[in-house]
């Protein structure tokens, strides 16, 4: 085999491989924890945290592709207000999710 299929090949295996091996060696520790009975399962974060970052990030990305594409005249105009759309749907979700009552 020539080493320019041999080094990809390599790179391949072992960017798949560490995180399969933290995802086993946690579980393999949350077992234990199981097993002793100290487990204690972490709690949630406050609702909708992870949309509003998400929410904020894609309407950041699609107004820079906007103002990019005004800038150099290419043809990112749809990309960007499609990025820009999605980053908005997740912030009025994130916002009427905070506005309902919590059922705990």
């Amino acid at each position: 085999m020539d080493t320019s299929v041999i080094v990809p090949l390599v790179a391949i295996v072992f960017v798949f491989s560490i995180p399969l091996l933290a995802i086993w060696t946690e579980h393999k520790r949350d077992m234990a924890l199981i097993e002793k009975g100290l487990y204690k399962p972490e709690k949630p974060g406050p609702r909708g945290q992870a949309t509003l970052v998400w929410g904020l990030i894609l309407a950041l990305l699609g107004v820079a592709l906007l103002i990019g594409s005004l800038q150099v005249m290419e043809a990112l105009l749809l990309p960007g207000m499609i990025v820009v759309a999605v980053g908005i749907a997740l912030l009025v979700y994130t916002f009427i999710m905070r506005r309902e009552k919590p059922t705990e």
